[in-house]
């Protein structure tokens, strides 16, 4: 069976490995994102021995499954490494719970960029040592490589992940006689030396760490969920990006690219605001998703909980609740209620609602590998409908049979939705 039959198997058998990661991890969310990351592994890492696959579902199945186990190890490793401390004299108790999910997320990101920037040996090196233990002479067998060759890499990823800390905790510089030691956590975000302060330095400090900023970005075809520090989760659906700016008075996201979805956690005194292009939306404590339409409007959608919608310093919602949501067009077109599924995709499910069909090329391509779009003639036709995400090729296909469309691939890869 070769790759690309592969390829095509798998939506086949997509529900029943759902199915089985859901068994598996008891959520229906992470069963399919799971299970959506397995076939974008399998896009990107073809099988070498892929003439040798003989039962397609099972072998989904085991991908999946090394996948999540993978996901889960890494995740393991890194909380261990943060959580890593040396005795200083001071309990945790001396450091509260929210400060402590800051510093502790902060250094996280940290550490997976620089893993991520990491060249591929190195990085392979590292994981395959300090987070899933195997040992130096074993990882030099197999990458047919010396054990010199380890130690070293393993010094070097050692060396940024140090500076890479040292440097998100504010240190100018890394003193030579530190290069190629493991530190601990603790000594690098000085815990001690902060609990010892007294009252009125650790009010002072706590303000500074409260300044919590981040940022994130999805490729096509990546979903991303993410605990921020206050508890708050942020799901980010593919090929988007948005920023996120905490302080002790208010918690802002900056979507800039895509859509998102957010659970919010109430605090009365910082309220939770997010802009999307000249569009505010303004919680204290909700479940809603914003979304930057490719003609450049802005989708407002509530599951629960109640929102608040302006633009440009002007009310267009004082109150949006549980199933109403709100579509701002570009510009000073006036607004207009839509209802519908809240954040399909992370179902892994697109809906159109008279959508003219250059934008829904648009929004099918964040999960494609080749870029979709329409021409003049096509582009404005209506689509309505809810696509499966992982159908969307059999979408595609059968579309000329309900628009006056073709199929045409172009030079470069891409596919253009022609007009007939």
């Amino acid at each position: 069976m070769s790759t690309p039959h592969l390829l095509h198997e798998f939506p086949l058998h997509y529900e029943s490995l759902v199915r089985f990661l859901r068994r598996r991890l008891g959520c229906d969310e992470q069963a399919r994102d799971v299970a959506h990351d397995t076939w974008m592994r399998l896009a990107e890492h073809p099988a070498t021995d892929a003439e040798s696959i003989g039962d397609a579902r099972s072998y989904f199945c085991t991908v999946a499954a090394n996948l999540h186990l993978d996901q889960h190890r890494r995740a393991q490793w890194l909380q261990r490494y943060l959580a890593q401390s040396v005795d200083t004299g001071a309990g945790a108790a001396h450091v509260p719970d929210v400060a402590d999910g800051v510093m502790y997320r902060q250094a996280l990101a940290a550490l997976d960029a620089v893993l991520a920037a990491l060249p591929a040996r190195a990085r392979t090196v590292f994981e395959d040592h300090r987070i899933h233990g195997e040992c130096q002479g074993s990882i030099a067998a197999r990458l047919d490589v010396s054990l010199a060759t380890v130690e070293r890499d393993l010094a070097v990823a050692g060396d940024r992940v140090e500076a890479a800390l040292r440097h998100w905790r504010g240190d100018k510089g890394v003193p030579a006689a530190a290069r190629g030691r493991r530190k601990s956590l603790a000594s690098l975000l000085g815990l001690g030396a902060v609990a010892m302060m007294g009252w009125k330095g650790w009010r002072h400090w706590q303000a500074q760490a409260l300044q919590w900023q981040a940022a994130f970005a999805t490729q096509r075809g990546q979903r991303v969920n993410q605990a921020l520090p206050d508890g708050s989760l942020l799901a980010l659906d593919a090929a988007s990006r948005a920023e996120v700016a905490f302080d002790a008075r208010r918690r802002a996201v900056l979507l800039l690219q895509g859509a998102a979805f957010f659970q919010v956690r109430a605090e009365a005194a910082r309220p939770f605001v997010v802009d999307a292009g000249d569009v505010t939306v303004t919680v204290l404590g909700t479940r809603f998703s914003v979304e930057l339409e490719p003609a450049g409007g802005v989708l407002v959608q509530v599951e629960s909980g109640h929102v608040r919608v302006e633009r440009g310093g002007r009310v267009l919602a004082a109150e949006l609740t549980a199933g109403q949501g709100l579509a701002v067009p570009l510009g000073g077109a006036a607004a207009r209620a839509i209802s519908g599924p809240v954040a399909p995709w992370r179902d892994g499910r697109l809906h159109f609602d008279a959508m003219p069909l250059a934008e829904a090329a648009q929004r099918l391509s964040r999960y494609s590998r080749m870029d979709l779009r329409a021409d003049a003639r096509a582009a404005l036709l209506r689509v309505s409908g809810t696509v499966e995400i992982a159908h969307a090729h059999d979408w595609l296909q059968a579309l000329p049979a309900a628009l006056p469309v073709r199929l045409v691939r172009e030079s470069d890869g891409s596919l253009l939705l022609a007009g007939r």
